[in-house]
């Protein structure tokens, strides 16, 4: 794989400073200038002298002080041209030096990391990775074409061409705890590309349901239905989808959700608000829809044989499908993840150790979502009879990237440590991670549970079982971490 994000030393992976990454453990170094009036924030590293840039701030102004001007060598500014081209990577973007390129292997390790493998103990590869690269949405450029020509892009664009003013109210499930919302729909005059009828196929064989030419009137309107009931129903949500036998799932799930409302901090409340919103969102996206209630728009159940999950209900239209997908997306997914890894990206760049719990928990729900979405798509591959493993296999390559994009910065936080097999009757540690009780106790659970699992770990990675609800998450876990091609 020639991915210039990943780069590797010698075949060997790369410890960067033991002070910059950050875990539960080892408090971090204050560095001052000699001055009194001036302090250098963010230096450490073995770095090559002359290759620090380190930002002043006047002691008590909270200004910062004048950043350098273009470089006046010009081997530098090269340097710093090809870094701005590919990216510098994680550890000099987290200690917010110069990323210096190889200039005979500009897309292998860079040379910041190799001084710095040659000095220290190695523990992760040069990697260039951005948060913000991270895809954590299963969907395509536009909706399913199968369905309508109608949207070529993830925008809330309504319907014009209506057949009819009369409005019908309709109630939609997707059987997940009894739920359901109400929308309101008119009749359109259907064109090219518009799909009346929705086609799958069980045990080989095709089949079809007759659809009304119905769609939603008002998507905006829509969107905010949508937007309220995915809010309310977040705790419905989590009890559904998560094995309540599964202690490890439930337990941090149930962390999660409390740490979301009662966390001490703003900031990670937020994170975790956001980072379930999304979880729940996609849960919406990913999941089939049925129509339930007296309105039926003139549509009737039809009898496909016990072994076919369509059989007995009403099926939503091709259209309405499109625009439900269109308005989750557009909505609620995507602002929902640019926030989520704008909170995580500030937090993780605090560098601060208190942050690590809920840095994790956000970052164990994300890859759990990852997981799901991979198991669906491979569902609707199995449900429209193909032979790919996938059914949109550039999404879920992509949905992968961005799970060793969480993965890296996860462990790069640790700092090389494994919270989760260190001493925590320890007062000294408890003390230095900044956790209380439940916290600590929520840790020690963990490690049993993990410990407990830890052959299925081994067995889903050696098997590349991409679709299991545990191929990302066990790899929070391992010690000697490095990111995985899976497409």
């Amino acid at each position: 794989m020639n991915d210039p994000r990943l780069a590797t030393f010698n075949s060997r992976t790369v410890q960067h400073d033991s002070q910059v990454a950050y875990g539960p453990e080892i408090p971090l170094p204050s560095f001052r200038h000699a001055s009194s009036d001036l302090q250098i924030l963010q230096i450490s590293g073995h770095i090559e002298e002359g290759h620090r840039e380190p930002v002043f701030i006047e002691k008590g102004s909270g200004k910062k002080g004048k950043r350098r001007g273009p470089f006046q060598d010009l081997t530098q500014r090269q340097e710093t041209g090809l870094t701005r081209k590919l990216g510098a990577c994680l550890s000099c973007s987290m200690q917010r030096i110069r990323c210096l390129p190889d200039l005979l292997n500009p897309t292998g390790c860079c040379r910041t990391c190799i001084h710095a493998a040659r000095t220290r103990m190695h523990w992760l590869p040069c990697l260039r990775y951005k948060i913000a690269d991270s895809e954590l949405l299963d969907h395509a450029v536009c909706p399913r074409p199968s369905w309508t020509k109608r949207w070529k892009k993830m925008e809330v664009v309504d319907i014009r061409d209506w057949a009819s003013k009369d409005i019908k109210t309709i109630t939609i499930t997707q059987d997940v705890g009894g739920t359901s919302y109400k929308l309101k729909v008119r009749r359109f005059k259907p064109i090219e590309g518009d799909s009346l009828e929705r086609k799958w196929k069980t045990d080989g064989v095709e089949q079809s349901f007759k659809c009304a030419p119905y769609g939603i009137a008002d998507m905006k309107e829509a969107g905010r239905t949508l937007a309220e009931f995915a809010e309310r129903t977040l705790g419905t949500a989590i009890s559904f989808y998560i094995d309540e036998t599964d202690v490890l799932l439930r337990s941090t799930y149930s962390m999660a959700y409390r740490y979301s409302r009662f966390a001490e901090r703003e900031e990670e409340r937020l994170l975790l608000r956001s980072a379930l919103r999304l979880w729940c969102a996609s849960r919406m996206e990913s999941h089939s829809d049925r129509i339930c209630g007296n309105e039926t728009l003139g549509m009737e159940p039809q009898d496909y044989g016990p072994r076919c999950a369509n059989t007995g209900i009403i099926l939503t239209p091709p259209v309405f499908s499109a625009q439900l997908e269109v308005i989750v997306v557009a909505t609620i997914l995507q602002p929902a993840r640019r926030e989520v890894l704008r909170r995580l990206r500030d937090l993780i760049q605090e560098n601060q150790r208190r942050s690590w719990f809920a840095i994790y928990l956000c970052i164990f729900v994300l890859l759990h979502s990852c997981a799901l979405l991979t198991a669906s798509n491979n569902q609707k591959a199995r449900k429209q009879g193909l032979e790919s493993r996938f059914f949109q296999t550039t999404v879920v390559e992509a949905l992968h990237n961005g799970a060793n994009i969480l993965l890296a910065h996860f462990h790069y936080c640790n700092r090389g440590s494994h919270p989760f097999t260190m001493d925590w009757k320890s007062p000294d540690q408890i003390a230095r991670a900044e956790l209380d009780t439940e916290q600590v106790q929520f840790i020690l659970d963990t490690a049993k549970e993990v410990k407990k699992k830890s052959p299925l770990f081994r067995e889903i990675r050696e098997k590349a079982l991409f679709e299991h609800e545990y191929y990302f998450l066990s790899q929070l876990y391992e010690f000697d971490w490095k990111p995985r091609h899976t497409i």
